[in-house]
Order: structure tokens, then sequence, then C-alpha cells
């Protein structure tokens, strides 16, 4: 399974491990990101790292050995390198309201390798806030000044603009998931331009996102970069 999820990575873009998350465990976590949407006034609410979720299944899935035998797996297959002993760096984001739609369409390249998606609440109608991606648009840098060069490229108004008018026209036709709570979605984060579209500001839609592998993660610049103020 491992091996045809990381050829699906190289193929089309993105591979899935179908129903393997226990419906308890979902509904478990929607009461939790229900609650906490709730409280921020039903806008938008991110958490970072593994603590602003702990006692919840993203606390475990994320200390889970058999899921991370599962990424570097996929590491080792699609890199043809041994899988670094590191960490998950683990996001939840709970699009909604109408602060949800500032987060749409921010087309990026996530800084680590391999990207886990979970999703949790899924709109079924409307609006539902799909993954979108160009895949694979680049390898994976030898330096971290390459790959901020790369960052600057796309993270800037008219690159943004640009890539939202042309996909809105039809001249550029992005990979579109559909995702179904209960599947994981792994795709190479650090090498697709990615975004999500916006779901409707009565809806609710929250994903988890593991992150694995920084190949700059000992690069000095990067260093620098993140401890200067707006950088």
């Amino acid at each position: 399974m491992l091996a045809r999820i990381a050829d699906d990575m190289n193929r089309q873009g993105f591979g899935v491990a179908t129903d393997c998350i226990h419906a308890d465990d979902l509904s478990a976590l929607r009461t939790f990101i229900e609650h906490k949407v709730a409280a921020a006034g039903g806008e938008y609410i991110a958490f970072a790292g593994r603590e602003s979720v702990r006692g919840t299944f993203l606390d475990t899935l994320g200390l889970s050995p058999e899921f991370m035998q599962a990424c570097q797996t996929i590491y080792r297959k699609g890199t043809g390198k041994a899988p670094p002993t590191v960490p998950f760096y683990q996001v939840l984001r709970c699009l909604s309201g109408k602060t949800g739609e500032q987060h749409a369409f921010l087309f990026h390249y996530d800084s680590y390798v391999i990207t886990a998606l979970v999703p949790v609440i899924m709109p079924k109608d409307g609006k539902r806030g799909d993954l979108i991606m160009l895949p694979n648009t680049r390898g994976i840098r030898s330096s971290y000044f390459l790959n901020l060069l790369d960052k600057i490229l796309l993270d800037n108004r008219l690159t943004q603009v640009a890539l939202k008018r042309l996909i809105h026209s039809g001249y550029l036709r992005p990979t579109r998931v559909r995702m179904l709570p209960g599947n994981v979605y792994f795709f190479w984060g650090y090498r697709s331009v990615h975004a999500n579209e916006p779901c409707d500001h009565d809806k609710t839609r929250a994903t988890a996102l593991f992150h694995y592998a920084n190949p700059h993660a000992g690069s000095r610049l990067r260093g620098m970069a993140r401890s200067t103020p707006g950088a």
C-alpha cells in the first residue's frame, strides 16, 4: 500500500490511505473542534504543535510509531534516501466564518518534504474548501537559499493573483482533491504548489496536517531568517 501511495504521489500528485481512522476517534475530534470554533465566535482558528491538541486523537497519531514508519517508508521510496529521525510538525486548521475565506487560495510550498493531511470536518455541498495543487513543480533544492528564492517568487501578490485568475479562467487546471474524513492524504508538500478553495461561511472545514522532514532544518541561513522580525 505504501509503495502504491508513493507511486500515486509521483504520478497524480497525491496518494490516499482509505478508511484508516476509526469513526469514534473522528467523532470525538469533531466535538473538540466544534467547541473551539464556537469559542472563537464561529471564525477561523488554528492550532500548531502537539501540545495544542493534547488528549485528542491527533495527539495520539502524532506519537504513533506506525504512522511515523509509514511516512518514513514513503520518504525512502520517494527520495531514495534514508529517512531522518525527526518528529512531525503538526497543525490543525479550522476554516469557518468570514475570516476562513481569508485563508483560501494562498498558494505555497511547504517547508517539509511530506505532508500528510487528515480531513476531520468537510462540507458535503456548496463551497467545500477542496485541496487544489500543481503537483511536483520543483525538486528538493540543494540549499535553503534556492528554496527561499522559490518562495519569494511564489509568495507575492502578483503571483498569487495571477495563479487565482489563471485557475478561474480554466487556463490552468490544478489537481483537485475532494477529501473524505476517515482517509489520510499524502503529497509532496515541499515540491507542490498548493492551496485550499474557500468554504461557505456557515460551514466548518477542519483538517490536520502532519509535516515530515525539513530538508533545510540545519541551514544557518534559515536560522538567521527565522530570527529576523517579519521574516
